[in-house]
């Protein structure tokens, strides 16, 4: 088992990707934008993600930012984008950070093989 935590403004879609990653027993919890992680960064310290599943179109900020900060307090924390299949400059973000992208629509299956591949690369699970 694992922490997920999922960074997503969308409820629907965030409960649904909850649901989806209940199947393989993780922990889950959920954040709507930068700010509600960074809330949850100095309200819990302790509290470290084992893999952060996240939506590049955040209401303040994008995905590709936020991990940028993520990873100056949870260092080499794995990530997946699970975001709309956007094209050009987006794209190339999204790959040059290193962390793989699902897009949305996603088949549940795809979404929890991503996540096993992101927590056995960083040596979790």
């Amino acid at each position: 088992m694992a922490r997920v935590l999922i960074v997503e403004d969308d409820v629907d879609v965030r409960d649904w990707i909850a649901h989806c990653m209940l199947h393989d027993g993780h922990e889950l919890r959920g954040v709507t934008d930068a700010r509600r992680l960074r809330a949850l960064r100095d309200e819990e310290p302790d509290y470290r993600p084992d893999l952060v599943l996240m939506d590049y179109a955040l209401p303040d900020t994008d995905g590709v930012t936020l991990l940028g900060e993520i990873a100056g307090f949870w260092p080499d924390v794995p990530a997946v984008f699970v975001t709309v299949q956007w094209t050009g400059e987006v794209i190339t973000r999204i790959e040059n950070t290193g962390h793989e992208r699902i897009a949305k629509p996603f088949n549940p299956d795809d979404l929890r093989a991503a996540a096993r591949r992101a927590l056995e690369a960083s040596g979790e699970r």
